[in-house]
């Protein structure tokens, strides 16, 4: 082989080499149309044309039913989901673990506008609507009805996908629900509902949603995981700075219509309605707030004991800084 050729040999090889880009880890994640999965959009929107490691596919379903069905199935590969019901497919051997809180608090239970109901115990014998028998709103109206010496024993509560709660309120068919927001907002907005009690109020920054994975992801690939989460916590504190300081304007633009079936009027509502019904900024999935879940939960009979050390992987949680502080300490 002459040197002519070898050297050639030798250009090409650096230069496949140089153009040469590493596949990306796809991760599938699953999502509703409800204000709780904001981060997931917000950190779609802003990070993912820029990430080296991940490449994240957003899937919005209309139920819980539907996204459980699609993440037995393998459809998707991670979700924003109930921790109760989360908790629940891992006892029954679903391989996940919860790498990271979605939010805090964010729930309300809605009466109708002209109704009578007041107080826990003018629930008694209502027709409640909730959104999975294993949602932690179940869990929080139970534990609210112990205020008032009842439990759900003495309401009806019913499963209505979160985007047909209000149809049902409008047109008689329950006298309440407890979901996430928007709904109870929109309710309020358009004459319908008022809300009864926010669910801060019941149990101040309790987990709701969380955010799940298939374990090999977290084996495999470690460090794609480590940058969405990383990406998500940003997310999260740039939504409520954005609260403070704009009125929830720019995500509610920024995820209105692309994600969510929704205006940025209504999104601005369920944020805004007031600022901290819903917090983004400690995404931290500690034990003892996860403990707390699983004990409304037993008391609910809703959930059986669970293997906290085993099912959540708090070692992608890091307090990253916010996206200002981030730019003011770039040389």
């Amino acid at each position: 082989m002459n040197k002519r050729l070898i050297y050639l040999l030798v250009v090409m090889i650096f230069a496949v080499g140089s153009t040469t880009t590493w596949a990306k880890t796809t991760i599938k994640v699953g999502y509703l149309p409800i204000l709780d999965h904001l981060t997931l959009l917000v950190s779609h929107a802003q990070d993912n044309n820029a990430f080296k490691q991940v490449e994240i596919q957003p899937k919005l379903f209309k139920s819980w039913t539907e996204m459980v069905g699609a993440l037995k199935a393998g459809a998707i590969d991670a979700a924003f989901i109930l921790s109760p019901l989360a908790m629940d497919l891992f006892n029954h051997g679903l391989d996940i673990q919860t790498i990271l809180l979605a939010h805090r608090d964010g729930s309300a239970i809605t009466v109708k506008k002209d109704s009578s109901i007041r107080s826990a115990a003018d629930l008694k014998g209502k027709l409640i609507a909730i959104p999975d028998q294993k949602a932690t709103h179940t869990a929080l109206l139970n534990h609210y009805l112990m205020t008032a010496g009842l439990s759900l024993k003495e309401v009806l509560a019913k499963v209505i996908a979160p985007p047909n709660m209000l149809k049902a309120m409008k047109l008689g068919k329950i006298d309440a629900f407890i979901v996430a927001e928007p709904f109870g907002a929109k309710a309020q907005d358009e004459g319908i509902g008022r809300i009864l009690v926010l669910t801060k109020d019941i149990i101040n920054n309790h987990v709701e949603c969380i955010v799940v994975i298939k374990k090999h992801f977290l084996t495999d690939n470690p460090a794609a995981v480590q940058e969405w989460v990383d990406s998500l916590i940003r997310a999260g504190k740039w939504i409520d700075q954005d609260k403070l300081n704009n009125h929830a304007q720019q995500v509610a633009q920024l995820t209105a219509k692309t994600y969510l079936p929704h205006s940025p009027e209504t999104i601005i509502l369920g944020l805004q309605n007031p600022p901290d019904r819903i917090l983004y900024s400690d995404l931290n999935p500690k034990l003892e707030d996860f403990q707390k879940i699983v004990d409304i939960s037993k008391e609910a009979n809703i959930l059986e004991p669970v293997d906290l050390k085993t099912f959540i992987d708090n070692r992608f949680y890091h307090d990253s800084p916010t996206i200002e502080e981030s730019v003011k300490s770039e040389p």
